[in-house]
Formats: C-alpha cells, structure tokens, sequence
C-alpha cells in the first residue's frame, strides 16, 4: 500500500507564501532604486520622468507607487542607497589613509566622473539645492550625508594626528568641516567650468595643516 504524502502544516505554508511576497516585494524596490540611481546619474535629477524609470527596471507605475509616495521621496531613497557607497569609494572609512591619499582620490573620482555629482550627466548641484528647497525629506538625506562624511573624516583626521601626519593643534571637528565644506565648493566651481588647479590647490590646503607649518 503506498503511503500518502505528508501534508504541509498550514502555518508553515502561509509562512512561505508571506516570504516570497516579501522578497518579491524588495526585488522590486531594489530594481527601481538602481535604476533610479542609474539614470539620474547619466541625466541629473530632472532627465528621467518616473515611467523611464519604472520601464528601466521593468516594473509598472503601480509597483513603484508600493514603495515611494513620490518622485521626492525615491530621491531621498536614492541618496540614502547611495551614500555608504559614494562615502566608500572615496574610502571615507579607514583611518589608516592620510589624507594625501584621499585627496587624489577625489581628485581622481571628480575627473574620471565616478564621483556621482559631477558636471559629466551626472547630478549637478543646482538640482539638489533645488530639490533640498522643496522637500525637507530630501534635504535631511543630505545633511545626514554631509554628517556622515563629518563622522568618517573626523576619526582619519584624528587617527592621521597622533601619527604626526597633521597640526593636532587644529581641532579634528573643525578640521573635517573645512574639508567637507571645500569639496562642496570645489564640486561647485567645477560644475560652473571656473578655471581649477585640483592637485596644486589641494595641496596647498594639505601644506596649511602639515605639522612642519606650525608656529
């Protein structure tokens, strides 16, 4: 006599219909936010329209609508995906780099266009400025960027300090502010095309903050 195959217990069923939706459900989030971060890096923020981008991740409007309330609000999203891998790629997060190094890696992420927000299709910052000017979501998003890169510079500065590799007069808070603050200004300038000396202006910023220059 054969025997009868055991049934499933009922809750463990409903249990892996729920995981399958929910996988289903962050499959398509995922797809959305990478090609949102795709065409907003080859066109800016304002080149794609929503429909661009749900066709790009092959999803409907519907499926975006189940994840974002808005445009706004996917591009706060985007950010938020975004910033632990622009912070990475400038390795914002070992303390063993000095800040050199960092420096040519800017340097070489802003020419080359591998940083996001550059003048060659990517984000420019009069888009972002506009968007922080109307969506508070978007503007914490980009604060909490800014703070992070605070956060990241602050234990680098510090750690490059008591190797002797920087002023440790200079405070390490103040000293992250001004770094971040010129990276903002330089991503501005070159934005505009105002004529720059990357390499000799940064390492002028370098020369003020040497050990060697204090009094």
């Amino acid at each position: 006599m054969l025997n009868k195959p055991l049934s499933q217990n009922p809750d463990k069923q409903e249990q892996m219909v729920i995981n399958k939706r929910s996988l289903a459900k962050q499959a398509s989030r995922t797809a959305i936010l990478n090609s949102a971060e795709t065409l907003f890096g080859l066109h800016g923020l304002d080149g794609s329209s929503l429909d661009d981008i749900c066709a790009h991740a092959g999803y409907t409007r519907g499926a975006f609508y189940g994840h974002f309330k808005d445009r706004d609000d996917l591009i706060a999203a985007v950010m938020a995906h975004m910033r632990q891998k622009t912070l990475d790629a400038l390795t914002l997060g070992s303390p063993d780099d000095d800040i050199p190094t960092l420096i040519m890696r800017f340097i070489s992420s802003l020419s080359s266009g591998v940083y996001p927000f550059t003048r060659q299709g990517g984000i420019r910052p009069y888009q972002l400025l506009d968007a922080c000017a109307r969506s508070p979501a978007i503007q914490a998003e980009y604060v909490e960027s800014i703070n992070e890169s605070f956060r990241r510079l602050d234990v680098i500065i510090k750690s490059n300090q008591s190797r002797l590799q920087l002023r440790d007069d200079i405070p390490a808070e103040s000293l992250s502010r001004l770094c971040v603050a010129m990276v903002i200004g330089i991503h501005t300038l070159y934005d505009l095309e105002v004529p720059l000396d990357l390499l000799g202006d940064m390492q002028t910023m370098f020369k003020l903050v040497s050990p060697n220059q204090r009094k």
